[in-house]
């Protein structure tokens, strides 16, 4: 018989590889239209930290999984994918496992009374820091606080259809970061003198001249 659930929280080892990090602005469209805030930690399981979350977790589930759901759709972690140089008969890239494992962690942008949800961030020391519009890239090193507890999925009826493990995100420390950049890392062509600035009043030859947008609030 299935116990009641309880959040429980949870700190990650800091040996985790942090990527698609978004914990500013307007967040992340998840597939309901929802916008939260997410990050996701790369690791290897082997790791005696690691494999004992992932027991923790393994055990939880089985203490307050719902009834007649013996397997979980999900416990949050799954399996790092990536392309090969192979395709399938459709053209598309086969995937391989890269032997580590992959857990992610979200958080709506804003709490049921409207304000705004702020994701912490503290330095290798175990300091609260400001990122200001730092943004943390992949590749970034560190440890996520959060919560997880049980998820239900049910029918109009109200039957349960499936559930599993969720995984909520409050805070991050970086031990190494990486900064993402917008910069597409295009270097300046030497020898050619003659090559396009964008200098001198250049107006752009096919596009139509348009009033400048005046500045306002983002909506």
């Amino acid at each position: 018989m299935a116990k009641s659930t309880t959040i429980t929280k949870v700190k990650t080892p800091i040996t985790g590889e942090f990527q698609w990090v978004t914990i500013t602005g307007e967040g992340k469209e998840n597939l309901s239209g929802k916008m939260q805030y997410v990050a996701t930690v790369a690791f290897d399981p082997k790791e005696p930290a690691w494999a004992k979350l992932i027991a923790d977790v393994d055990g939880f589930w089985n203490d307050n999984r719902p009834k007649k759901i013996k397997e979980p759709k999900s416990t949050g972690f799954y399996p790092e994918m990536r392309k090969t140089a192979e395709t399938d008969e459709d053209g598309e890239a086969i995937k391989e496992a890269t032997g580590r494992m992959l857990l992610a962690f979200k958080t709506g942008v804003a709490w049921p009374d409207g304000s705004p949800t702020i994701v912490k961030t503290y330095n290798s020391k175990g300091k609260e820091v400001a990122l200001g519009q730092t943004k943390i890239g992949n590749g970034s090193i560190g440890s996520v606080a959060g919560a997880y507890d049980i998820y239900l999925t049910t029918s109009k009826q109200g039957a349960v259809v499936d559930a599993g493990v969720t995984f909520y995100l409050n805070a991050i420390q970086i031990i190494k970061l990486v900064e993402f950049s917008d910069d597409a890392g295009f270097d300046a062509v030497d020898g050619d003198d003659e090559g396009w600035t964008g200098d001198e009043g250049w107006e752009g030859e096919g596009v139509e001249e348009k009033e400048a947008p005046k500045a306002g609030p983002r909506l």
